[in-house]
């Protein structure tokens, strides 16, 4: 089977599309869910057919009515741009759709109050989408960015901190302009688990961001970056200031003074084959 085609096999609906499928049906919207539906679905198509492009680990592609998320098992080991494409390739898909859309209208295919309810639900999605807000699209796009500045444990945590900052101010003001809106308070739901959700999850996913690193690909790294630490921080805090695409050494210090310099390998070794993430990083000087 096409790789490409098995895509399909991962799409999986979240429940609150059923539940505003009733909504629709009762309400008699169920046309306008549809087009939403078309939309959030290639919306999520694009990102999964671009980390398949790139030959990542696609998960499942969960749709809900407002937008969805392409799950990768992916943490941070990509290249940059490719992350960055991956990312951007879902509001990519907007450009085509509305035009395509326009294009539909002017030879009388498609009626005016169609192509209105298309472009705005386009519109909508996209700005929705872009709210540096994790899982959303620009919540990942502020994650990027952090991570060229930031340790990737440090990127996430940042990330999720100012997540909740502007998710904040957005249920402020749905609070005072549109507190009678079902389904943004629905999408606020939605967002405030999935932040509770990865900030719960910190841990793992920087386990697994260290695994990828400690059994992934050598010779991809972009830059080299010398850390230099106490010999008495532990080996777990030393792997908590790495950074993504970027190889390290590791310069021992005591009293200002450098004593060695150990190769990121031997700090992943000493986790993950030796079991020690708490031990001093000095002890591995003396074997």
């Amino acid at each position: 089977m096409n790789k490409y085609v098995a895509l399909l096999a991962k799409v999986h609906l979240h429940p609150l599309f059923w539940l505003l499928s009733g909504l629709a049906v009762v309400t008699a919207h169920f046309k306008q869910l549809l087009i939403l539906f078309s939309i959030v679905f290639i919306h999520e198509l694009g990102h999964a057919i671009a980390a398949q492009w790139f030959s990542w680990r696609v998960k499942r592609i969960l749709l809900l009515p407002f937008g969805g998320v392409a799950e990768m098992d992916e943490y941070g080991n990509r290249p940059f741009r490719e992350e960055l494409v991956v990312t951007l390739a879902g509001p990519a898909q907007h450009v085509w759709l509305v035009g395509g859309a326009f294009l539909l209208w002017k030879y009388d295919i498609l009626s005016f109050a169609y192509w209105q309810l298309f472009f705005h639900y386009n519109v909508a999605i996209v700005a929705l989408n872009l709210l540096p807000v994790w899982p959303l699209d620009g919540g990942k796009l502020l994650f990027l960015l952090l991570t060229r500045l930031l340790p990737f444990s440090r990127a996430h945590r940042q990330t999720i901190i100012y997540s909740c900052a502007v998710l904040f101010v957005v249920i402020v003001g749905i609070f005072f302009f549109a507190p009678k809106q079902l389904d943004l308070w629905l999408i606020v739901v939605f967002l405030l688990f999935s932040l509770w959700k990865e900030w719960k999850h910190h841990p793992y996913i920087i386990m697994r961001f260290l695994l990828e690193r400690y059994y992934g690909k050598k010779g991809q790294y972009a830059k080299w970056r010398p850390l230099t630490v106490e010999e008495t921080e532990t080996v777990w805090n030393v792997l908590d200031k790495f950074y993504r695409g970027q190889k390290h050494s590791i310069i021992v210090g005591k009293q200002a003074k450098d004593r060695a310099i150990l190769d990121e390998n031997e700090l992943l070794h000493a986790v993950f084959a030796d079991k020690q993430p708490n031990i001093p990083v000095g002890r591995l000087l003396y074997g």
